[in-house]
């Protein structure tokens, strides 16, 4: 018994050193609430504010043991956290309307925007002959499965007036999407504008040589992704979930502030990562998705309630959805301050 309990004595010591070297006391860890969090994507530059708040502790200072993981897309990220596995996520916002209308009961609510401004687009070669959605007619063109453009791709082509039949559609991994349309295996490719041209000028392409077709400018100017959270989390846990969206929030901000700094933190995480290009590609995030005139009016997670349901409208519509989830279904207001409040 007494060999036991030294046993138990050293081991606990040992735990207590390991937290003290983490600069967290013992008792503080045992009170922090666990929260798993689930990316809209693969560790890229958008990862990077959400380390730099992990980094800098201020999710341990909001009372959260907070872990991060990366995700083959907003599909998969909406699908974890309604099924519980995963307690909040990053997700593309009309991929959480679609999902809501089909799965009402268990579907995860948006509690801040973050992209404003949508990314998703068509992506083809400037020397293509793709120059509008109706030149996309008899050609190929390549998506992933369950990312956000890509589910939003027949909605596009739906508001574009193109049918969704005159194309002919490759589902291809997002990790070598890029590479089939350098190298022509494909015409044209659907993704976040941020993601493609940054992976297309890490293969040796200029800017130039990209040609982008967003879908915000063919009638779906949609909010993008933004911090979805499970249903019981915010029934049972509204505090954890406000302490989420302040440290992330301010995560944000300050990867506004210090792109670099924050951009560090991801490649701590991964260090294969090219750091030159994910820089470059989280500073035209930035600019061009988050910081919008409303967000620096407002602030980075403040959204507008009639031009959300109005997008729940659009997606409905476009997506064929036999009802338009209600606003309360997919968006709690209660964790940002709504403009001019």
């Amino acid at each position: 018994m007494k060999s036991s309990r030294s046993l138990k004595t050293r081991l606990a010591l040992v735990a207590a050193m390991v937290l003290a070297a983490a600069g967290v006391s013992p008792s503080l860890a045992a009170e922090l609430f666990p929260l798993k969090f689930s990316l809209s994507f693969s560790l890229a530059a958008d990862a990077a504010p959400y380390l730099l708040a992990l980094e800098r502790g201020y999710f341990r200072d909001a009372g959260l043991d907070v872990s991060i993981d990366p995700s083959t897309g907003s599909g998969e990220s909406v699908t974890r956290v309604a099924s519980g596995v995963y307690q909040m996520g990053s997700a593309d916002f009309a991929t959480l309307v679609e999902f809501a209308n089909r799965q009402p009961a268990v579907a995860p609510k948006t509690v801040a925007i973050i992209y404003d401004k949508g990314p998703q687009a068509v992506i083809t070669l400037a020397s293509s002959d793709i120059k509008t959605p109706k030149d996309l007619v008899g050609k190929s063109v390549g998506g992933g499965a369950t990312d956000g453009p890509a589910r939003m791709f027949p909605a596009f082509m739906t508001a574009a007036g193109v049918p969704k039949d005159s194309i002919t559609w490759r589902q291809v991994s997002p990790q070598i999407r890029d590479s089939m349309l350098l190298t022509k295996q494909i015409d044209a490719v659907v993704g976040n504008d941020y993601t493609s041209l940054f992976n297309l000028k890490a293969r040796g392409l200029k800017i130039e040589d990209v040609r982008i077709i967003r879908y915000a400018d063919y009638g779906l100017d949609v909010y993008s992704n933004g911090i979805i959270a499970n249903q019981a989390l915010l029934r049972d846990h509204p505090d954890a979930v406000k302490g989420f969206v302040t440290a992330a929030l301010r995560g944000w901000r300050e990867a506004v502030a210090e792109p670099k700094t924050a951009l560090e933190s991801l490649l701590k995480r991964d260090k294969l990562i090219d750091g030159e290009i994910e820089l470059e590609r989280l500073k035209f995030l930035l600019a061009t998705e988050v910081m919008t005139e409303h967000a620096k009016k407002y602030g980075i997670g403040s959204s507008d309630s009639d031009r959300m349901t109005k997008n729940i409208a659009t997606i409905s519509e476009s997506f064929g959805l036999t009802e338009a989830p209600a606003l309360s279904l997919v968006y709690d207001p209660r964790f940002v301050s709504a403009p001019g409040k």
